[in-house]
């Protein structure tokens, strides 16, 4: 004849066994990261050549975009129509990626001659903001893609053509 615990005995070995196994695990993860090993030294010269070479990327993507104003169009209707292209180019290379989900501008200012836009495009759940000027005598659009610099402090402006 086998004895058979109790079934609040077997409730409480199983959370006994259920916390020696947590415990086990803690001690195993906190022991296979080793935070007392020193992050290697920085290379002042490597970080300079990085921070360099991301402000001309992001100089060379905020860089102006020039198109003709349409017959017809209105400024914020045509500034659209040259972001959509924009971006269906972006997607179309692999720079971004897609689809388009939606964009839209708001006019922030300006002269009648000078119209400021602020844009945003959505595409694969990515905002991607633009500012824009439409000059409609000159039947000129001119727009920037604004990127966020990487660090606060390297903040690069967008071109005056945009602004």
């Amino acid at each position: 004849m086998t004895l058979k615990p109790s079934l609040r005995v077997q409730w409480i070995l199983s959370f006994a066994v259920a916390a020696i196994v947590i415990a086990a695990l803690v001690v195993v993860v906190d022991r296979s990261g080793n935070p007392s090993a020193p992050a290697p030294p920085l290379n002042k010269n490597v970080v300079e050549t990085e921070n360099r070479e991301a402000e001309i990327l992001v100089s060379q993507d905020q860089a102006p975009h020039v198109v003709r104003l349409a017959h017809g169009m209105t400024a914020a209707a045509a500034l659209t129509a040259a972001l959509s292209v924009y971006m269906s180019q972006q997607i179309s290379h692999g720079s971004i990626d897609g689809p388009i989900e939606r964009s839209s501008c708001s006019p922030r200012g300006g002269t009648s001659a000078r119209q400021l836009f602020s844009c945003t495009v959505e595409a694969a759940d990515v905002n991607y903001p633009f500012a824009g000027v439409v000059a409609p005598a000159a039947r000129l659009v001119t727009f920037c893609k604004r990127d966020y610099a990487p660090v606060a402090s390297m903040n690069i402006p967008l071109s005056r053509r945009c602004t």
